[in-house]
């Protein structure tokens, strides 16, 4: 069974290769279906190839398949054979499967910025797949955009901004409720996200966790996490990604360069306009999967109508 190279109306042509790359079911001309067993079989025979394609695409799109659950999709992943990882961050994500979560359950009407999964972590996942239960009826889609496009975009346009952050790197301050707020983007507590109550125990932890990153504790019970100074621009490989974001959640995040300086807000609208130029909204239909290099691809959520169901596996 060999997989069909298609397209989606969606797609984008991005440094001379198709973003993301489409697959669809073999042509059958006796109306076969396919279902969870036979793309198992299918991945486990191309996992190779598939793994070539990613790395050349770094986005891949499964459509037409007609995966029914977070069980039917958790075998797929396991098809992969990459090894497993927790989801470990911020936001509040429930295990629904074996290798299986829920996505940021933040209100659908809020925007999800582009970001790499778990980047503020030191160890952050390789890749993520996404699954679409249920689409939303209206919005609720899921952007992809090329990190290594917005350095080279950035390079261009504002050049003295990159080197700027590359000599005195960026600092990044995280701010954590004092209760869990379903209602937020960052809605878990310090006390939650570090998994103790003890605030000598938090600071060892951040400080083995969380890359150059210190923690301060509020009066109100809140907290507020300190990344840096560090270069958001980095090295995997043969590619020069953005792969920690410069923008934020109102007043949860606050950015500066190492020195503590504001970033120029023409800098900021550049990075802005950069990611909406070179963005593609993948329109969920429902089975949909879709596997991304988490070191070189950011995703973002656009603001959605419920019900959506879109569910994620992360893998080392």
């Amino acid at each position: 069974m060999e997989f069909v190279e298609g397209k989606i109306e969606e797609e984008k042509v991005l440094g001379g290769l198709v973003f993301p790359k489409t697959l669809y079911p073999p042509k059958d001309g006796f109306g076969r279906e396919y279902g969870v067993s036979e793309l198992v079989e299918m991945v486990r025979e191309k996992q190779e190839w598939l793994s070539r394609l990613l790395q050349r695409h770094t986005a891949v799109l499964l459509r037409g398949f007609g995966i029914r659950s977070a069980e039917e999709f958790g075998k797929v992943v396991e098809a992969f054979g990459w090894e497993e990882m927790e989801y470990q961050g911020v936001t509040s994500r429930l295990k629904v499967a074996d290798r299986v979560y829920s996505a940021n359950e933040a209100p659908l009407h809020k925007l999800i910025n582009f970001h790499h999964e778990m980047a503020l972590i030191k160890q952050f996942p390789s890749k993520i797949f996404f699954f679409c239960a249920q689409p939303s009826p209206e919005g609720g889609e899921t952007s992809i955009v090329p990190s290594h496009i917005i350095v080279d975009k950035m390079e261009k346009r504002v050049p003295e901004f990159v080197t700027n952050l590359s000599e005195m790197g960026c600092v990044i301050r995280r701010s954590l409720p004092k209760e869990i707020d379903d209602g937020a983007i960052t809605s878990k507590t310090w006390k939650c996200f570090l998994q103790t109550e003890d605030k000598d125990v938090a600071k060892q932890r951040a400080q083995q966790r969380l890359p150059c990153c210190s923690i301060n504790f509020n009066k109100d019970g809140s907290a507020e996490l300190m990344y840096g100074p560090m270069n958001p621009v980095r090295v995997f490989g043969e590619r020069k990604v953005w792969f920690n974001s410069i923008l934020g959640y109102e007043e949860d995040f606050i950015f500066t360069f190492g020195d503590g300086s504001a970033f120029p807000s023409k800098a900021l609208d550049t990075y802005r306009q950069i990611l909406n130029e070179n963005c593609v909204d993948i329109k969920w239909q429902k089975g949909d999967i879709m596997l991304l290099d988490n070191l070189c691809t950011q995703h973002a959520r656009r603001p959605g109508k419920p019900p959506r169901v879109v569910l994620v596996s992360v893998c080392k």
